[in-house]
């Protein structure tokens, strides 16, 4: 049964072809969408659960959101790094974290702040950075440009890699962080005040002016706040929600909105998903009924030597069977070499793609490809075996 159905494929070579493209097109584009929509939403809701209020400078809810959650877009601007002085001495706070970015390694963002950024990530080698002129650095960071701890990076102004560099003001790596699957793999973090200290004076030797500059503080892109309760957030968003210079969020609000386009957008190739494995149920049937008409002289021969009709249906259901296997098996390998090509561009949007991440419902669309791609074929043979052309 095997051989006459891998004979029989071999002959309607072209015809196959047609429906393993169609399947693996619709398929391959199921298994994507749902995949990424689920790691952008997972890392949406794990990253932004963390913090409850962000103040940065007025502007865009998103941008600012994007930007300290997810290192993506330019800062809106600066403010002054007093009212991080003034959060940390208020009681209806549990952290205050500044934020700055403003330099980078080659495409890598360099990010200003203080360790309690990084709680809950650990280090895969080295320690936390302590002083000024130190970094941590994410893993695909350290592997993309082959850093050690100890190595010592020459940075530039700007997000682009390509602006001034900070030639006589080198950071050291000092730890390197145990990957993520998250935006922190791609960016490098050091103190705030070695920001400050690098654009105070970026042509002179650092070591000469540590005195000088030991009371110096400069301006944050942002402030990322844990408020101690309910009451407490509500209270600080209204009060520094007043000042007109200011833009206070709630991150996971803002998360929410971007996460309910993107669920629209999931929603509207999940439906053309549809519309396609309906018309491949169509492509299916149809294929299939014209390889029974073409092989109507072999099922005549083959009934008249005495093989009986549920053979002969067997025989077209092993191949469709084995095009639906292979044309799904094709559609998961196409799904998984997307995510690669597509991780190099969405990690510039602040969103890293696990490939082995493998979720129960891909696996139940793949059932579903199969059972589509081997039904027709079920349906056209049984009501071929009643026709009296063929099951006499």
């Amino acid at each position: 049964m095997f051989k006459f159905a891998f004979k029989n494929m071999a002959i309607k070579k072209a015809k196959i072809i047609l429906v393993v493209i169609s399947i693996v097109i619709s398929a391959c584009v199921g298994l994507l969408a749902y995949n990424v929509a689920q790691q952008v939403d997972s890392g949406f809701k794990t990253t932004a659960g963390y913090y409850d209020i962000i103040i940065g400078p007025s502007g865009s809810s998103t941008q600012l959101a994007m930007n300290t959650m997810f290192f993506t877009e330019k800062p809106l601007g600066t403010i002054s790094y007093d009212y991080v002085e003034k959060l940390e001495k208020d009681m209806r706070v549990n952290k205050v974290v500044p934020f700055t970015m403003g330099d980078s390694y080659n495409a890598a963002k360099i990010v200003g702040t203080t360790a309690d950024f990084l709680d809950g990530k650990d280090i895969k080698d080295g320690t936390m950075f302590t002083g000024k002129f130190q970094c941590v650095i994410g893993a695909a960071v350290a592997e993309k440009y082959s850093l050690t701890v100890g190595s010592q990076l020459i940075t530039s102004h700007g997000l682009t890699g390509e602006g001034h560099a900070h030639e006589s003001n080198p950071l050291a790596v000092v730890g390197i962080l145990k990957e993520t699957k998250t935006a922190y793999d791609n960016v490098i973090f050091t103190p705030i005040e070695t920001v400050w200290a690098t654009h105070n004076h970026s042509e002179e030797n650092h070591d000469e002016h540590e005195e000088k500059n030991h009371e110096h503080h400069g301006d944050v892109c942002a402030i990322l706040v844990k408020s101690k309760s309910f009451n407490a957030y509500s209270q600080l968003s209204a009060e520094y929600g007043e000042n007109s210079k200011l833009l206070v969020i709630n991150p996971s609000e803002v998360l929410r909105e971007v996460l309910e386009n993107v669920d629209m957008s999931t929603t509207i190739v999940y439906i053309l998903c549809i519309i396609i494995l309906i018309m491949n149920i169509f492509i299916i049937s149809v294929i299939t009924l014209l390889n029974m008409y073409d092989s109507k002289k072999e099922i005549a021969l083959m009934r008249l030597i005495g093989i009986g009709m549920n053979k002969i249906n067997l025989v077209y259901i092993i191949q469709n069977g084995i095009i639906g296997l292979i044309s799904t098996i094709l559609a998961f390998a196409a799904s998984r070499l997307c995510l690669v090509l597509m991780g190099g561009y969405v990690s510039s949007m602040g969103i890293v793609l696990d490939t082995a991440k493998i979720y129960p419902v891909e696996l139940m669309i793949m059932a579903v490809v199969f059972v589509i791609s081997v039904l027709p074929t079920v349906i056209c043979t049984v009501n071929m075996s009643k026709k009296d052309g063929v099951s006499q």
